[in-house]
This record gives structure tokens, sequence and C-alpha cells, in this order.
């Protein structure tokens, strides 16, 4: 047995006091959460980590990065006092550590439906009782204290930044008025267990000193944004208060609160190894477990009861128009925090984002616009119904994505905007696009409906044009089932894109009239209320897709003709989809060949992704048969041939692209044997080939 503590030097000399056994320790500074997961990475190397079964507790970044590098070692992970939820910002970090292990064991039957209602099987989670509990019934029993103390325990920086000397103010005040002492807490880790432990109220921001509190019997104060657990809550253990200016009334109340201390349960070690022992010799696999997560359903999702309750919300307000509601208008300002922009602005689908956004720009009768031939049609019909044409440019082969080099070879005195569009959630080479569109003074749209969460340097995509347009399909990271929002910095284009949601009716105005051509594309409060419920869920989301993608990419590594998709130089893939390569002269039959044999094995996959590139689509070789398409035309010279507007010969990188790509449609509820099962199919279908 190996043991590893992550933390600085002052935590792991109070840990090694109160018991810790000796035991390697990483010991880091106060590094952002990207270094602190680099130095876990580097420390979680083939010489130190070769257990079959690792053990991990805490929701910092190491506990992720452990469970990282032992699935790559083909380790089973348990996770100890898995599913706690108290509903505050470190929820997120608290599922991905959850979502990373493959055993559970878990304080009580709460935490057991919060782990089945996130999709965790019930075979692999096993209710031990609470290890805090346990640890204190095994600990000689606490010597009265000299005089009634109010112990008060702050851990999160976010409070310290939020409140500062404050808290100390207002704890000291809150002691004097319930005629309590208040303990200076900078005294031994042995001596804080023991001031805390005989304690008459504790003050905290800590869901670990919730449990702690619960398992001495002491009332217990916590201290907004942090979570109170909700069991704790409505049995009047933990008061939930907002503010420090509240800690006094709080203590007051709580001081001649009688809570009765607990039968402590000392056996939760003993079901944790019952537990494990069960795991090891038991197949505890689901009947259903060889059956892949889709986001065609609940399987693939992230639902739980916080979209309910705000649905439930939204119903019972009687308003589900966002024009009157607030959920939209809350989604729309979340939204802007999350992505670092000043606008953004709801709409009904990604399809319609994209034409809020073309539509924003204010384009001419047959102005072209650039675009790629690799994407969905809701993105390029609104060129045409904006009255302009669009212009398709090549793509690299090996990423899918349009380069300024093929967009400069379709610029022509009538190219009016450049629409880049991130497939699959990897990152455009924005830096040369970026400086080609502000040589020829061109804005740039980012189609950035499959690439949340992705980044080139410390930029999100999405900030990186002049308009983004996202979407909230089903299928997307989050999603509202149909949805989209377009985002800017630009306040003329905000203003454009507002009116063209809202049939061009200005809102708010003086004297507002319909002032152009213009749809209700608006969302739906019960789309807003889900998505208020999804977005706080989005950057665990594309974590775990992005351990998913690596996990899969190091189970096909060695497969020759195999290339997998990776990050760019600078940047972050966010995964919507793992689209991997395949070299038909290593692998007879190439990527259609593949993916044949993975749906026969039962692994979903798209070979080629679409079966040809858009400007081979009916509505554009026959584009005369339409309005649509022909009108806009009737102003572009390209409008004087009779026939298709685009050969493929002129685009060898789409063509060779489509035919070695397969796309895997991953999710962020794989787990671990869904990660092997679509190796295991891609090893055998590439082994049979090859031999073949």
């Amino acid at each position: 047995m190996r043991i590893a503590w992550f933390g600085n030097a002052a935590e792991f000399a109070q840990a090694q006091a109160l018991g810790l056994p000796d035991c390697e320790a990483l010991l880091v500074g106060d590094l952002d959460g990207d270094s602190r997961l680099l130095q876990a990475a580097e420390f979680l190397n083939d010489e130190w980590l070769r257990c079959p079964t690792v053990l991990t507790v805490g929701h910092d970044v190491f506990a992720t990065a452990l469970a990282v590098a032992a699935h790559e070692r083909n380790a089973t992970i348990l996770r100890l006092d898995s599913g706690q939820r108290t509903g505050d910002r470190r929820d997120p970090k608290r599922r991905l550590a959850d979502h990373s292990a493959d055993l559970h064991c878990v304080a009580n039957e709460a935490n057991r439906e919060t782990l089945l209602l996130e999709g965790i099987a019930d075979e692999h989670i096993a209710v031990v009782g609470c290890l805090t509990a346990a640890t204190l019934a095994n600990q000689p029993a606490a010597a009265p204290p000299a005089t009634d103390h109010l112990w008060a325990a702050f851990e999160h920086s976010e409070t310290s930044d939020a409140h500062g000397d404050e808290l100390q103010t207002h704890c000291q005040t809150a002691a004097e008025l319930a005629a309590l002492s208040l303990p200076d807490t900078n005294v031994s880790a042995t001596e804080q267990l023991q001031l805390a432990r005989t304690a008459k109220v504790i003050v905290t921001d800590s869901l670990g000193y919730q449990d702690f509190a619960a398992a001495c019997g002491i009332p217990c104060i916590v201290l907004g944004p942090a979570g109170a657990r909700w069991d704790l809550l409505t049995s009047g253990q933990v008061t939930a208060i907002d503010n420090p200016g509240e800690i006094a009334s709080a203590v007051a109340h709580a001081a001649t609160t009688k809570v009765d201390a607990p039968e402590l349960a000392t056996d939760a070690g003993s079901k944790i190894v019952a537990a494990l022992d069960k795991w090891q010799t038991t197949d505890v696999a689901p009947e259903d477990s060889d059956v892949l997560p889709t986001e065609a359903n609940a399987s693939g999702r992230t639902f739980d009861d916080g979209e309910v309750r705000l649905l439930q919300a939204a119903v019972r307000s009687g308003t589900l128009n966002s024009t009157r509601g607030t959920f939209v208008s809350r989604f729309e300002k979340e939204f802007a925090d999350w992505l670092g922009v000043k606008h953004a602005i709801a709409c009904s689908n990604g399809s319609a984002a994209v034409h809020c956004a073309i539509a924003a720009l204010k384009l001419s009768a047959g102005d072209e616009v650039i675009t790629t031939p690799i994407t969905d049609m809701g993105a390029l019909t609104p060129i045409f119904y904006e009255g302009a044409v669009a212009v398709f440019a090549d793509v690299d082969p090996e990423t899918l994505n349009v380069t300024a080099e093929t967009i400069a070879a379709q610029l022509t005195d009538r190219t009016r905007a450049i629409i880049v569009t991130h497939l699959f959630g990897k990152p455009c080479d924005m830096a040369a696009i970026q400086t080609l569109a502000d040589k020829h003074k061109l804005p740039i749209i980012e189609d950035a409906a499959q690439a949340f969460g992705a980044s080139l340097g410390d930029a999100p995509i999405g900030t990186l044009g002049n308009v983004a347009a996202f979407s909230l399909q089903q299928g997307k990271h989050i999603t509202t089932g149909e949805g989209g929002i377009v985002c800017t910095d630009d306040d003329d284009i905000a203003r454009q894109v507002f009116l063209f949601v809202n049939k061009a009716w200005g809102y708010g105005d003086a004297k507002p009239d319909h002032y152009f051509p213009a749809l209700n594309y608006r969302m739906t409060e019960l789309q807003g209320a889900v998505a208020c419920a999804q977005l706080p869920k989005l950057d665990e989301v594309i974590a775990h897709r992005r351990m998913i993608a690596a996990d899969l990419a190091t189970k096909l590594a060695d497969l020759k003709g195999i290339a997998c998709p990776t990050d760019p130089d600078d940047g972050r893939h966010s995964y919507w989809k793992f689209a991997f390569r395949v070299d038909d002269q290593v692998i007879p039959g190439g990527a259609v060949a593949l993916g044949a044999r993975m749906r026969e094995a039962g692994v979903a996959c798209m070979p080629r992704y679409v079966q040809k590139p858009a400007f081979e689509c009916q509505l554009f070789v026959e584009w005369q048969n339409s309005p649509i398409t022909s009108l806009p035309l009737s102003k572009n010279r390209r409008g004087e041939q009779s026939g298709p507007l685009f050969d493929r010969t002129n685009y060898p990188g789409s063509i060779a692209g489509l035919e070695q790509v397969v796309v895997l449609p991953i999710n962020e509820r794989y787990r671990p044997h869904h990660v092997a099962k679509v190796a295991d199919a891609v090893r055998a279908a590439h082994k049979e080939l090859s031999n073949g």
C-alpha cells in the first residue's frame, strides 16, 4: 500500500500530527488549478503508481489527476465519501472527482440516491457510514472545555477573499453577545481538534466541518456561498446564512439550541474493506454495462433534480414567454459571465444563432460569406436567407477545419464575412485567420456550436471573432433540446442580434417599431429554466470529456494507421465528439470498413461524419430551383453559371478528410468500462482488417 498526500507543507504537518501515516507527500504552494494538476500528473508516474486499486478522497485536482493516471494503468478507482452535494460552486469538482471513479463508498442513503440520479450503477455503490464519525468514535473522549466557546473554521479562499478581516470582527461580536469565548485558531492541529470537539457552536464554510459538527452533536452555522447539507439543514442542526452580518444572530440562536450527540458508528472502515473485498471477488458490472451511454436520452445527459426544480418554478410562475419571464435573461447574463463577454443573447436553436449573427452584419444582396463545407446545413442556409451567397473554403484534411490559406483562396471583391467552424470542439488556427481578416477588414463569425470550453492561449473559443454562435441542441455539451445563444463584445452587433431575435421590434425604445424584416427567434422560459440548470455543469462536462478522450487516446496509441485527436498548439480541445483518422494505406478499407466492424460490435460511430461535402447537397447543386438560393445569386456573378457552383476537385482536403475520419459520439456519462469497450472494438476491427 502506498499513501500520497496532496497539499502544502503546513497542511501536511497538521495531518501528520493527527495521525496520518508516513507517506510520500506531494507538497505544493498556492498554485492555480492547472499548475496543481500538472504537478499532480508529474508526480503520478509509472515508477510511483503501480497499485491495482486506488482509493481517493477529497475533490481537489489531485483526486481527478490520480484517477486519470490510474485509468491509464487499468487500475480500479474507489471514491470515499462519494456523492456529497450542497448546491455550491464546488459541486462540479465533487461530481467530476466522483465520476472519474469506478466504485463508490458513501456515508448515507441520500448520497447514494445522488449518485444513482447522476447515472452511477447501484452495484457500484456501498453505504458504509461517515468516516468522520467513525474516526471520532475511536478517539479518546474530549476533556470538558474551561469555558463555552465558539469555533470559527473558514477553509476556502473564496470566503477570505470576499470578506477578509470582517469575518474575525463578526465572530468576535457573535461570541461576546452569546457569552462565549473565541479561542485562537493559530494552535497545533491536536489543540484545534480538541477545541472543535468541545465547541458550543461551529461557524464554517466547509462541508467537512458540517460532517464534523453532526458527528459531535454541535450546532453549525454555514456561511454562503458555501452550500449546506440539506439533511442537516432540514433537521435544524445546520443554519445557512448569506453574509457575515448574520453570524451574531445565528450564533445567539444556535447557542441556545439543544442538539443531541449521535451514537457514533465505529465500523465505516471495516465496511469499506468488506465492500472492496466483495467488489474484487464478484462481477459487479450492471446488466447493461456494455450499452454505451447516448446523448439521445438520459443515459448520456446530465439532467437531475436541478432541471426539474427550475422547470417547476417556470411552470408555476405561469410565464413561459421570455419577454416577461426571468429564466432566459438570467441564462444570458450567466453565460456572458462564463464566457467573459459583454453580451449574450439567447435564441430558439443553433441555426437561429448563426442566422442572427449573419443578420447582424447587415449584408447586401449577393455579398459572399466564406464558410466550411463540413458542417450542419443549419449553419449554411441562413447565409442565403439573408440574401448572401455561401462560398466554401477547403479544410485541413487532418482537422477538417478551415485555415487562413483555404479562406484566402476564396476571397473576392464580394467577400463580406468569414465563418469559422471549430469542428468537434478543436479550435481553428485563429491567429492566422484573424491576421487575414484584419488585412481585408472582414468580420469573423465563430460557429462555436461544438466548441464550448475550447480555447487558444487564455482566450475561450467564442471570444476570438466579432460574434459567436453556440448551440444547445440535444447532443451538445449542455442542452435544452433545441436552443442557441449569440455572444459578442460589440454593442452594435448585440443590438442587431437582440432585434433580430424579437422580430426587429425595439423593446424598451422610446418609439419602438419593426425596423427591418426579422423573425421570432425567442427562447422560451422552459428552455431558459433548463439552460440555467445546465450551465453550472458545463465546466465539469468539458473536463470529463477531456478525461474520456485522453483515456481512449492512450488505449489506441499503439495502433498503426490510427491517429487520435489532440489539443492544438497553445490550446484546448473540448471534445464534442472523438474524431480519429484512419489511414487506408495501413488499414485496408479505411474508415468505412473499420467503422462498420465497430458498429457490429455495438459501438455507434460515424465513418466519414457526413457522406459528402455540403456543396454537393441538392440545394446547392440545383440552386436555381428555390428563390432562397437563386435570388442572392442573381446579384452575384457566380449565378451566371447554370450548373453546380463548386467542383470537388478544388477541395482535396475536404474529400480526403471525410474519407479517413471516424467519429465517436462520446459523452460525459462514459465510465471506464465504456471507454474500454470502445477501445476493444477499435482494436478488434484494426486487427481483423490489418490481417485480412
